[in-house]
């Protein structure tokens, strides 16, 4: 029985690799003589970097590299590649080198399992000159791991090496990137995987068509493990065509995505539905027909803002691509647990038609609605930027604006302190999270917003900030911290300072009245 593609055609080297920035990252850092005692390789999946860490745990670990001396011209013979022929070498790429351990940190992710790994780590390797633990998603260990394996990292002995992969190095605490050298392996481009996959094809005298390459790519999503994968069950007939492709990925060739968002652009329903129905008939998997729809209306989206290839033939706006890809997304989830398979895509087809003439009969009204708005809203001078000191000599007037609208949104306005204006927000300190949830509900904001802008003569945002020390409530802040002239408005507010305290109080029971539903507070 032959081996797999994927098996066969694993890269051996580091010329093999083909993440081209890992490659030449690695191929340096060994040629230099000098390497660390941790690797970090990060990068989606299928992109080489279990293949990389193999080949680092031969490089260090091979017979031949200390008997390579220098060519002719004094140059050291790529002293850096394995050899693949020593016992070393065959016995890492079979799997049987008991000095070289590959953990799965998916499922050995305890601190157990890595206190196990610390006690065994002491020991000397059996037969190689180094001892590599490679720990494939690593960013699976628990905290709890992670700090067992942080005190190994800093203090590792001599012959230990260890490569940690992961495809989400967010994940891991910094203190653990830190300690290890990283490399990234780039998402690939279809480029890259076409080339690969010629190359597979030449070495297998495989006749292709370039088209039939251009979907593998596609549809790998940058992973070339995958990619190959596909060319393989692609393979069977002898010559990989779009029709093979087609049939290993479950598509019909007769139904062309473009045909389907052709249906959709002009709201025929009908004909989208049965185009729905065609597919299931024709044996289709729906999660892949999905995905290749939402990848084209991806192209889509992106061509908008000149990225990429510019999909011609169509006129969805923005609005109308996000809105699709929305409600395919959401269908694609649903698909897995639908009673009937063909349900979420049929859903969403008919929300899209209802949102259609939804559209259609509500745009009239919206359009008056809109105008409206636009000649109630206040106009404000753009460039009428105001300081801070300006906003708190008129803070007084707006909360005594304020009152007549809703008092206790005076009440709670009263209790914080603002401390800066940038960029048309202005800022409040608030000194308890009730206050401050209170405030920013939208009757809260809109009201102060409304009137701060007008009392400021510029547009006002609202942004509330909770203190760090609660303190009782008090009025607002004094004048005298920002050292403001003793104007009227400053005159305004410490007459409200001394007079306060028994209207705040009121203010602030009938405040906690209206949120409790409560006619009086004893």
């Amino acid at each position: 029985m032959t081996a797999s593609f994927y098996l066969k055609y694993r890269p051996q080297r580091f010329q093999d690799l083909d993440s081209a920035s890992a490659r030449e990252e690695l191929i340096k850092i060994f040629k230099s003589g000098r390497f660390p005692h941790a690797f970090l390789f990060s990068g989606t999946k299928g992109i080489g970097k279990t293949s990389a860490a193999r080949i680092v745990a031969k490089a260090v670990n091979c017979e031949a590299n200390a008997k390579r001396g220098k060519n002719k011209e004094g140059e050291a013979k790529n002293e850096f590649e394995p050899c693949n022929q020593c016992s070393s070498c065959l016995s890492i790429t079979s799997g049987s080198n008991i000095d070289v351990l590959e953990i799965d940190a998916a499922s050995n992710r305890g601190i157990e399992d890595i206190k196990d790994l610390r006690e065994k780590i002491k020991l000397a390797p059996a037969s190689a000159k180094y001892k590599v633990y490679i720990i494939d998603e690593a960013h699976m260990l628990t905290t709890e791991a992670f700090n067992a394996l942080l005190k190994t990292l800093e203090e590792p002995p001599p012959h230990a090496l260890f490569i940690l992969c992961t495809t989400d190095p967010e994940k891991l605490p910094k203190t653990i990137i830190s300690r290890c050298q990283q490399i990234k392996f780039k998402k690939a481009t279809e480029k890259e995987i076409i080339e690969r996959l010629i190359k597979n094809c030449r070495e297998e005298n495989l006749e292709y068509e370039e088209e039939a390459l251009g979907k593998i790519a596609k549809l790998s999503e940058g992973s070339f493990r995958d990619a190959v994968k596909l060319l393989d069950q692609a393979s069977l007939s002898g010559k990989i065509t779009t029709q093979e492709v087609e049939k290993v990925l479950g598509i019909s060739g007769d139904l062309k995505i473009e045909d389907f968002l052709g249906l959709m652009e002009k709201r025929q329903t009908k004909e989208a539905l049965s185009w729905i129905d065609k597919a299931i008939n024709d044996g289709v998997s729906l999660r892949l027909l999905t995905e290749n729809l939402l990848e084209r209306l991806r192209i889509l989206l992106l061509g908008h803002f000149g990225i990429g290839e510019i999909e011609k033939g169509f006129n969805f706006s923005i609005p109308e691509i996000k809105t699709l890809i929305e409600l395919f997304t959401q269908a694609y989830y649903e698909l897995k647990s639908a009673v009937i398979p063909s349900l979420p895509l049929e859903l969403a087809v008919i929300k899209w038609d209802e949102l259609g003439k939804k559209g259609n009969d509500d745009s009239g009204e919206k359009k008056d609605k809109d105008k409206a708005k636009l000649e109630e809203a206040p106009v404000f001078d753009p460039q009428n930027s105001i300081s801070f000191s300006e906003v708190v000599a008129k803070w007084p007037l707006i909360l005594e604006k304020v009152k007549p609208l809703n008092h206790s949104v005076q009440a709670l306005l009263k209790s914080t302190r603002p401390v800066a204006f940038e960029r048309n927000f202005l800022i409040l300190e608030v000194f308890y999270k009730f206050h401050k949830d209170q405030l920013e509900t939208e009757k809260c904001r809109r009201i102060f917003e409304k009137t701060a802008s007008e009392v400021l003569g510029t547009e006002v945002k609202l942004k509330c900030s909770l203190s760090e020390n609660q303190r009782p409530i008090n009025p607002p802040p004094k004048l005298d911290d920002f050292s403001l002239a003793e104007d009227s408005s400053v005159k305004i507010m410490k007459k409200e300072n001394l007079n306060s305290k028994k209207t705040d109080d009121d203010d602030i029971i009938r405040l906690a009245e209206e949120i409790f539903n409560k006619n009086s507070i004893n």
